[in-house]
């Protein structure tokens, strides 16, 4: 009989039948003994299903769960929080692969901070290794700490992720294809937010933030992300759902002063991104003269973050 507490990975799932089985297997394959599997397809209109029964036929610890309606990813999540028994919870993408050692190596960090801290609300990211179309390998970071003492939490990672403020620790995405918690630290926060397309996690680690949620990083990438292409990751979808994520904390960001700025820097943001360098420059030049002091300071802080995490 295993001592160790159940953990849920939660697999979301929609038209992947040429990834899910590798995705599974990594599941399947992780060191850690006491699992369950819940997989939740957003109502594929592929084979993902059927290959998912073939393993849920096998293997015990593999409950499917099907929209049937296309809900979203964040939708798809919160289906798995609803249905998840384990005392902890880890997420796996449909075209991602874990190492084996994941689980593990993500609960004992946890465990090590809570015994450190005194405290539960806490959520734990890793570094991954991002594959593209191309076969080019990228590292990606996380946000993490060298030392426990120096561990991110609370609204200095809200306004880091919000406004681009540094918070002297090396800075990197917080993706949910390596996110592990405790279920009851997503309960806290109701989950995520099913209006978002994208971003959700962002979202999610927003409210995480100022809900005084301690962030664990791993520099170590635990995660091999397949990059792919769909019409949701262009840039105007994201320069859409960068919006619409941002509306949802604008009580905090009035309160903090930084609305109007926010919303403005978007648009340079995106400007930047899409090629655009006279429309990004006009931007930049009426922003500074509006807000010079906030500018200044969101084009250091950005000059910052990229020398601590080069």
């Amino acid at each position: 009989m295993t001592s160790q507490p159940l953990i849920t990975f939660g697999v979301t799932c929609f038209n992947a039948e040429e990834t899910i089985q590798n995705a599974l297997l990594s599941a399947l394959n992780q060191t850690w003994e006491n699992f369950e599997i819940i997989v939740v397809d957003d109502c594929s209109t592929d084979k993902s299903v059927q290959v998912i029964e073939t393993y849920e036929k096998q293997y015990d610890q593999i409950k499917l769960i099907q929209h049937k309606e296309n809900k979203g990813v964040a939708a798809a999540r919160n289906t798995i929080l609803n249905n998840a028994n384990g005392e902890f919870l880890a997420f796996f993408d449909d075209d991602d692969q874990s190492i084996d050692e994941r689980i593990s190596i993500q609960y004992k960090k946890i465990v090590a901070y809570e015994k450190f801290s005194g405290v539960e609300n806490i959520i734990c990211h890793s570094a991954r290794v991002q594959k593209f179309p191309n076969k080019e390998k990228r590292y990606e970071p996380t946000l993490y700490s060298k030392n426990f003492a120096t561990t991110p939490k609370g609204s200095v990672v809200a306004d880091m992720i919000l406004i681009g403020r540094p918070i002297g620790v090396p800075i990197g995405s917080m993706a949910t294809c390596s996110q592990m918690a405790k279920l009851s630290t997503y309960q806290s926060v109701s989950g995520f937010n099913e209006n978002l397309r994208r971003s959700e996690d962002t979202d999610l680690n927003v409210r995480l933030g100022l809900s005084g949620a301690h962030f664990l990083g791993i520099a170590d990438p635990l995660v091999h992300q397949t990059m792919t292409i769909s019409p949701d990751k262009l840039i105007s979808e994201e320069r859409k759902n960068a919006l619409e994520w941002l509306r949802n904390h604008r009580s905090y960001l009035e309160k903090i002063g930084w609305w109007k700025h926010t919303i403005k820097w978007v648009d340079i943001k995106f400007d930047y991104l899409s090629g655009h360098k006279i429309k990004f420059l006009m931007r930049l030049i009426v922003l500074s003269f509006q807000f010079p002091i906030k500018t200044g300071k969101r084009l250091w802080w950005a000059s910052m973050n990229r020398t601590r995490n080069s």
